[in-house]
């Protein structure tokens, strides 16, 4: 073999080396990598990248000049992958796609002209808002991270390099322009997307199958994508791979809630949840960015709330279940036990509340000052209290005459059966209310409160109004509602812990609030006694009537 031939192979091995093969027949003659249509250059499309003398050593036969920049990279708490500076076939890449370098500076004969135009293809060297490039993508990174396929299944078109790496080439063929954007493949239902990303519950969530409509979006970025709806957007309906708006997670915009109301503002999806999340009571999604994290503790982290915390946008489906299994809203997102202990996937809704209503030193107090003070809902509602709404088991007390139908004693309800939204129709979820404590319904709490239908009507929601006015458990209901005592008096709504009361002093929810009721003066005892089946006395002053005590 003479020196010349010996030559020439190498070349062709360090380009294989370097670049994955793709089809023959592709051209990028008439694409935008033909710079000679453009009149940058000569009238060879080929050499603003290649030369077939003179090539950069360990390229494939490269004649563009590289760029000499240290990058930015991308950073992600969720990400398991070793990013480090760009290496292999995107360095060749970025020799254009950066900026930093002119489109005419080849290595042979190129001398300074254009550079790359502002705009998508101009990456910048902030690549932080950038999909990472130049890992190794191999089975040891799928088994940390098991929502990354492993590479032995990924399609044959997403080719890695000979060093197992991901670069550029994986998702982009140069010579290729047949999808759009040089891609290898078709991104349609983010076919691409998900060879290398298997996210939990993607397969049956809405995002996933959902044929509503993008064109009414807002999303500029959604409305160039090719796709117009949201399934057919798939991934890219709130993730887009270059030059990200919020570039942790990739997001189109950096405010994260804004990725969420993008379509869900009545324009895309059916319901404006805006309207909800400015509502008098509400959890404030606005006052909070960028501070709820993958990783964080819910024990620990600070007090916040963001979409996030309560949906996984990958997995949600409109699937309602019987309380108190999670809802399909709800799915694949954290949640505390009712045992306190973190638990990865919620089973039980409650478990998402309890994130940030019980063991999170962070946790809101209450509006009502009690006799015994609780702010822990997974105390209050713990199966040992001695009274306690059945939100994580039935409840315990055999005699509730008042429960309308379908309710029986065997019910479990949901914390969102009284914590939703106010609307009639539309929204649903604990997003906002106008009325207090994001409660669905009206309930009042103040004292010399009339009595009506709609001053409890919450209340009224699971117990029979004509039941509590016709005394059928307490014989004295109808008295104190008609003296304008409110039920929050005397009833504590969510429970008292086991470890506070007692059942012979707080079944039924007995726990008073102390801003209305106060001790007897006569034997200085703020205190219920329960007698049996709707029997019991109380010692205490209310509305100026010693109970000394008083029985029923």
């Amino acid at each position: 073999m003479n020196l010349r031939a010996f030559f020439v192979i190498q070349l062709i091995v360090v380009s294989f080396l370097v670049l994955p093969l793709f089809r023959a027949d592709a051209s990028i003659e008439g694409t935008a990598h033909d710079l000679s249509a453009s009149g940058a250059g000569s009238g060879n499309p080929c050499s603003f990248c290649h030369t077939p003398h003179g090539a950069l050593s360990g390229t494939p036969l490269w004649n563009h000049a590289l760029s000499e920049t240290t990058y930015r990279i991308y950073q992600s708490s969720s990400l398991e992958a070793k990013v480090g500076q760009p290496t292999g076939s995107s360095k060749l890449c970025l020799s254009c796609h950066d900026g930093t370098v002119a489109l005419t500076r080849t290595i042979r004969d190129g001398t300074e002209g254009a550079y790359i135009t502002p705009g998508s293809a101009n990456l910048g060297t902030d690549l932080s808002d950038d999909h990472p490039i130049s890992f190794v993508y191999s089975p040891a990174l799928s088994v940390e991270d098991v929502q990354i396929r492993p590479p032995s299944t990924l399609r044959e078109e997403l080719k890695l390099d000979r060093s197992s790496e991901l670069q550029c080439t994986t998702c982009h063929n140069p010579h290729d322009n047949q999808y759009g954007k040089f891609m290898v493949m078709s991104n349609q239902r983010s076919q691409m997307c998900t060879s290398c990303h298997d996210l939990y519950g993607w397969k049956t969530s809405t995002h996933e199958s959902s044929t509503a409509s993008t064109i009414g979006s807002n999303d500029l970025y959604l409305k160039e994508s090719g796709y117009n709806t949201v399934t057919d957007a798939g991934c890219m309906s709130c993730h887009m791979p270059h030059s990200a708006g919020g570039p942790e997670r990739l997001l189109h915009f950096a405010r994260s809630e804004d990725n969420c109301l993008n379509c869900h503002n009545g324009l895309v999806a059916r319901t404006n949840l805006r309207t909800d999340l400015s509502k008098l009571s509400r959890h404030d999604v606005f006052r909070y960015e960028a501070v709820h994290d993958l990783k964080e503790s819910p024990l620990a982290s600070g007090r916040h709330v963001e979409c996030v915390d309560c949906h996984n946008p990958h997995a949600v489906h409109d699937v309602r279940i019987r309380a108190p299994i999670i809802q399909g809203a709800m799915r694949f997102v954290s949640g505390v036990t009712a045992a306190g202990a973190v638990t990865e996937e919620a089973q039980y809704e409650y478990e998402v509340c309890f994130k940030c209503h019980a063991d999170n030193p962070n946790r809101i107090e209450s509006g009502i000052t009690r006799k015994i003070t609780q702010t822990n809902t997974r105390l209050e509602f713990d199966p040992s209290n001695p009274s306690f709404h059945p939100v994580v088991s039935i409840g315990i007390n055999q005699n509730v005459p008042s429960l309308r139908t379908p309710m029986t004693l065997a019910t479990v309800i949901y914390c969102t059966d009284c914590h939703n939204s106010d609307s009639a129709t539309g929204t649903k979820g604990p997003h906002g209310s106008n009325y207090p404590n994001l409660l669905a319904y009206r309930y009042e709490t103040s004292d010399f409160t009339q009595e009506s239908e709609f001053s409890y009507e919450l209340c009224y929601q699971c117990h029979s109004r004509n039941s509590i006015l016709n005394d059928e458990s307490f014989s004295k209901h109808s008295k104190h509602l008609s003296e304008q005592i409110p039920c929050s008096a005397c009833h504590d709504p969510h429970g008292i812990s086991s470890a506070q009361g007692t059942q012979s002093n707080n079944s039924h929810l007995i726990n008073f609030d102390i801003s209305i009721v106060s001790p007897d003066s006569t034997t200085g005892r703020l205190e219920f006694e329960d007698m049996g089946v709707f029997h019991g006395q109380c010692y205490l002053v209310c509305h100026g009537k010693q109970h000394s005590p008083l029985s029923y």
